[in-house]
């Protein structure tokens, strides 16, 4: 298995627009982290132990300069809880095996972007809400990664070769309601959280017992892209994605800022059970009183939707103090 360059040298990430210290933050982890081992299984995932038996699993974004997404995985008394399998770069099953030996491997996906759920062929089964199953069956296709390479097989914006995707391979998805519980043994249980907005079945990971919230990206460490109102057309350079955005239409309720506002104010009557939130990118482990910040700023926009601080094409961002922007569109609220 060839190893990428981003691991035969050290890298830092580039601040882009307001992130600098959610990179700086990043490339501290990655550096000084004393937590941090590359296993032989998958050369392309850096592990970091988060708690005692919460592991995030780092790996780059194929489809973007400079990007990277967690995966999570719990590992219960009996059994071991995947949480999104990025781009399916590499062995994870053979890592996730390596890091919970002997227990059976549950799958489950915050959402259905090629950066949460394209490694999910290396697995039988994945469980997912109930909104998401349609759209993660559509990807199901030899030709997801198509797009990622040029026509002479170099990887786009990362250096990936071919060879180092795992072939496709068709699983099963299997959809569950708000508030189903993954039961990984001797009463250790995880509750799926539905958090809409991003996309319409996007959910959360609530474990009580470890007292956090993995929050994929409906708050991540850098923000939050809600996707009502877009047009998910590619732009040029991801012309070749014949799987982007969603089967269900930009003008879907669950996609705006008002269910999205809705699906926190639930999740605040939760405070209780939660203390930290890991989210899909950037810095992660923050607390959970940023979550009433949240629901205010999304107060603001939907009484005023041009409340927004700035604006990036068709994006409008409103900043919530202390986190990260409200990404949204004017026709999504």
């Amino acid at each position: 298995m060839t190893v990428s360059g981003s691991q035969e040298k050290r890298f830092r990430l580039k601040p882009e627009g307001a992130d600098f210290i959610a990179d700086s933050w990043m490339n501290l982890l990655r550096e000084k982290d004393l937590s941090k081992k590359i296993y032989p299984e998958n050369p392309f995932v850096e592990v970091y132990q988060l708690r005692q038996n919460l592991y995030g699993l780092l790996s780059t974004m194929l489809d973007v300069e400079n990007g990277l997404v967690w995966m999570y995985l719990i590992i219960g008394p009996e059994k071991a809880l995947l949480i999104d399998t990025s781009f399916g770069h590499g062995n994870l099953k053979a890592l996730i095996e390596r890091l919970a030996p002997g227990k059976e491997i549950l799958l489950t996906n915050t959402h259905c972007s090629c950066d949460h759920s394209y490694g999910n062929c290396q697995f039988d089964k994945s469980y997912v809400h109930q909104d998401l199953v349609d759209d993660l069956n559509w990807k199901q296709d030899p030709g997801i990664w198509d797009y990622l390479f040029d026509a002479n097989g170099k990887g786009i914006w990362a250096d990936v070769c071919p060879a180092d995707i795992i072939p496709f391979k068709k699983y099963e998805v299997v959809g569950v309601p708000d508030g189903y519980l993954f039961d990984l043994g001797d009463g250790y249980k995880v509750e799926l959280i539905w958090l809409p907005g991003h996309q319409p079945g996007h959910s959360g990971f609530l474990d009580p017992q470890g007292r956090f919230l993995i929050a994929g990206d409906a708050m991540g460490g850098i923000g939050v892209s809600l996707s009502g109102g877009s047009n998910f057309y590619a732009d040029q350079k991801h012309a070749k994605d014949n799987f982007q955005g969603s089967t269900i239409p930009s003008e879907d309720p669950r996609r705006t800022v008002t269910a999205y506002r809705d699906s926190l104010v639930r999740l605040s009557n939760r405070l209780d059970a939660f203390d930290y939130i890991f989210g899909g990118h950037g810095p992660n482990d923050f607390h959970c009183s940023v979550i009433p910040a949240i629901i205010a700023a999304c107060d603001e926009i939907i009484a005023n939707p041009d409340c927004y601080d700035y604006q990036r094409g068709d994006v409008l961002f409103k900043s919530v103090r202390g986190w990260g922007p409200i990404m949204y569109y004017r026709n999504g609220i």
